[in-house]
């Protein structure tokens, strides 16, 4: 999902690391619309669209889906077709 009000790249439910061998870089608090909260960042790597990149990521208790930030549209471009139910993010 693409959250615009997340500033980061990407953030995922703690549960969801055992199956990355991710480098735990520290922890931060962020603010929420639902509250304050602790996250662990790791030194992420993930691919799309066949590119990799290697980024922060956020995991924290209780995010119920994988969340993108408004990070990747510093050298993405967003296209919405609301009639298809499609978002895109593609090169720049």
């Amino acid at each position: 999902m693409l959250d615009t009000g997340f500033s980061g790249w990407l953030a995922i439910d703690k549960q969801d690391l055992e199956e990355f061998n991710w480098l735990y870089f520290g922890e931060r608090n962020m603010r929420l619309a639902k509250g304050e909260a602790k996250f662990d960042i790791y030194a992420g790597k993930v691919r799309i669209d066949g590119e990799e990149f290697n980024i922060p990521v956020y995991a924290g208790n209780g995010v119920s889906e994988i969340l993108l930030g408004r990070e990747w549209l510093k050298n993405r471009r967003l296209f919405i077709d609301l009639s298809a139910g499609m978002l895109t993010l593609k090169n720049s």
